[in-house]
């Protein structure tokens, strides 16, 4: 018998001849893609040649038995002969099957990672962690961030024990620029918490690359945990990531989960009149796939007032409303709830509502102003003052939403000053032109409010005609609501003679049947200018008395409400604009509870210019203060990113990965897989267990030869 043995750093392979039986057992391993934590073990492979010792020479001397039948039992012999190669031959691969894998074992082989990483030299570890709300979505029964957490607490087991840890979060906090030890690291897991922030991946790249130890030597371990909701991390496949780092992305994922959220809410009329009927409009959104039915409640200063159900599809979009009434004039605080698991934390949507403000009117007059008196006396909401042009209290004027002026023909230049302050801070101006006065005086004052008229060249000569008005267009805003019957067939519409023609830009509201306008709303500041072609007297107009006045009246005093009665915020606005009435110093707060912030603000012509302070990130009540002072409740909801869970999904991650050698996508099933792959990921995958369980097959399948093989 003659043995070779070949040994190579990448296989190894023994080739065995038996000179009695003229044959070679070949035995080969491929180590192209293994090393050995304990290579020295190897040589324990020569005890390999012990059972083929046995196996070559047989220690015990035949017997000679003597039969009469010769030919018989040289038939049997071969029989036997042939039976027994086949046995010793199975006995002996077993035995030396069992010696390999047992030596193996104690070699401990651990087959090389073929992930995308660089050998990491940095002995510091980064870890983003994403708590936004998104991941209270639920796997198995636990919160994603649960997940995440776990996951994170078997990072420190493949590291040494002197590694450092930097833990990031989407808080992005003071602490995230420290680096911590591995108890620091795992006890700042235990009080991770959700967090109303929400990073868009740039930020988190950004972030981790921002004061890190890196330098041009080094390459870092970086672990980015989140389930890569396309609304902020849809801009990382396009990305490509710094090459000083390892990256690795473990998307924590759920299948489709349905959330309901509201997306918007208004009001029915832009303005709310105590003991009038109103709505609140809610616009909610599904996001993910399945169906459900959704109560929601509208709770008004701590009590329930009305609910509404609705029945949503995933990926649709619905509108439903709610019927209240206020019986005072005050500040009220509302929130819509609901039940919708796992994802909670939109759950609640806040707002607050005001009363309508008493709308100051005043009315400029040369004959009384009859008609301008008696619409706006009827009605609490209008606070009206009347005056002749002779006699003008200017602290009212001044202090008006609303300035009726009749037939007006001087030229005063403290009205006009006032009149464009009242422009300025948003109120609207409504004007008829002269009958008989000074043209030019008319013409000069309207000039000095930019608007520009010239003559009519609108005539008739069959009685009054051609100057009845045209059926207004009911789908513009400003007649919104005015006519409970949109069909305007058989409606008599009224006539006025036209004084002259408006020929500054602005949006016609009113026309003559010819197409001339009658009446035309012109921007001004922050107000309007409303401009009527024809007077309010009885022989040239029936304006006054049809019953389309006292809407297009109201509908110009409603305009002028100060529009100080946002419903709600959200957290991810830049800035706040307040508008409210009075002074107030420069020490304005945003106060919620214990906690108070002084923002970044700006007074200006009764508006509050303030940016919202990052650290605001709960929706919620907060309170606008001037020193101790209340000056409105502001209602802040969540931004509505986070309501949309859709993630990028794991195939994508990975192909994008592909062909980057510094990004590695992990896909853990539990935390032992997760800890297993990060030990390959570091080692490469350990094989003892399997070799350990290869050689005690081939021990058992030896005894079951021996013991049943004929």
């Amino acid at each position: 018998m003659t043995r070779n043995h070949v040994f190579n750093p990448k296989r190894v392979f023994f080739l065995v001849f038996d000179s009695i039986n003229r044959q070679t057992l070949i035995i080969f391993i491929d180590l192209s893609n293994m090393t050995f934590l304990n290579p020295f073990f190897l040589f324990g492979l020569f005890a390999i040649a012990i059972p083929i010792v046995l196996h070559l020479f047989d220690l015990q001397r035949p017997k000679k038995m003597i039969f009469t039948n010769v030919a018989f039992l040289k038939e049997v012999i071969q029989q036997k002969s042939a039976s027994r190669k086949i046995k010793h031959w199975l006995v002996l691969l077993s035995r030396i099957l069992f010696i390999l894998f047992l030596v193996i074992a104690f070699a401990q082989p651990i087959i090389k990672s073929n992930t995308n990483t660089i050998a990491t030299i940095s002995t510091s570890v980064q870890v983003f962690i994403d708590n936004s709300f998104s991941m209270q979505n639920e796997l198995e029964q636990q919160s994603l961030l649960d997940k995440a957490i776990a996951y994170s607490q078997e990072i420190p087991r493949s590291n040494a024990a002197s590694t450092n840890y930097r833990l990031i979060t989407n808080q992005f906090s003071g602490n995230d620029w420290q680096y911590q030890s591995q108890d620091g690291f795992l006890d700042a897991l235990t009080e991770l918490d959700f967090n109303g922030k929400s990073r868009t991946s740039k930020e988190v790249m950004k972030r981790i690359i921002a004061s890190s130890t890196n330098n041009a030597t080094n390459v870092q371990d970086v672990f980015v945990l989140s389930d890569f909701q396309k609304t902020y991390w849809n801009e990382l496949i396009t990305s490509k990531p710094d090459s000083q780092y390892n990256w690795h992305f473990i998307p924590i994922q759920t299948s489709d989960a349905l959330n309901i959220a509201v997306d918007s809410i208004w009001l029915d009329a832009p303005f709310i009149q105590t003991g009038k009927p109103n709505k609140l409009f809610i616009h909610a959104k599904a996001y993910g796939t399945g169906k459900k039915e959704v109560v929601f409640k509208l709770i008004i200063n701590e009590v329930q007032i009305s609910t509404a159900t609705i029945e949503i599809i995933g990926g649709q979009e619905t509108t439903t409303f709610f019927d209240f009434t206020l019986d005072q004039k005050a500040a009220y605080n509302g929130v819509i709830r609901f039940d919708d698991s796992p994802i909670v934390f939109d759950n609640a949507f806040y707002f607050t509502l005001n009363s309508a403000q008493e709308i100051q009117i005043t009315s400029l007059h040369q004959l009384g102003g009859a008609y301008i008196n008696k619409i706006y006396s009827n009605e609490k909401l209008f606070v009206l003052n009347s005056y002749p042009y002779q006699s003008i209290d200017y602290s009212k004027l001044n202090q008006s939403n609303l300035i009726v002026m009749e037939e007006y023909s001087n030229t005063n230049k403290a009205l006009v000053q006032n009149i464009k302050q009242v422009l300025t801070k948003g109120g609207n101006i409504a004007l008829f032109p002269p009958n008989n006065g000074d043209w030019i005086a008319w013409q000069d004052f309207l000039k000095e409010l930019s608007v520009s008229v010239k003559p009519t060249s609108l005539t008739d000569t069959i009685g009054k005609q051609a100057w009845y008005l045209q059926y207004p267009d009911i789908n513009q805003p400003f007649f919104k609501d005015v006519f409970a019957d949109k069909n305007k067939a058989g409606t008599e519409m009224p006539f006025s003679i036209p004084l002259f023609e408006t020929a500054t830009p602005g949006t016609v509201l009113l026309r003559y049947k010819q197409g001339t306008p009658f009446l035309t709303q012109i921007k001004s500041g922050k107000g309007n200018i409303y401009v009527f072609s024809g007077s309010l007297n009885d022989k040239l107009s029936s304006l006054q008395r049809h019953s389309l006045f006292v809407p297009i009246m109201y509908s110009i005093a409603f305009d002028a409400l100060p529009d100080n009665n946002q419903l709600y915020y959200r957290t991810t606005d830049q800035s706040l604009v307040v508008k409210t009435n009075g002074s107030f110093t420069n020490q304005i707060q945003i106060v919620k509870d214990s906690l108070s912030w002084l923002p970044i603000q700006n007074i200006r012509d009764g508006e509050i210019i303030l940016d919202l302070p990052d650290e605001i990130m709960a929706s919620g009540f907060y309170n606008l203060k001037d020193k101790d002072s209340l000056i409105r409740t502001l209602a802040v909801n969540y931004g509505r990113g986070e309501s949309d869970c859709t993630p990028i999904s794991k195939d994508e991650l990975i192909l994008w990965a592909k062909d980057k050698p510094n990004v590695h996508v992990m896909d853990p099933v539990n935390q032992a897989e997760f800890s297993d792959a990060l030990k390959s990921l570091k080692d490469g995958k350990p094989l003892w267990k399997y070799c350990i369980m290869l050689a005690l097959f081939f021990l058992l399948l030896e005894i079951l030869l021996l013991r049943f093989l004929k």
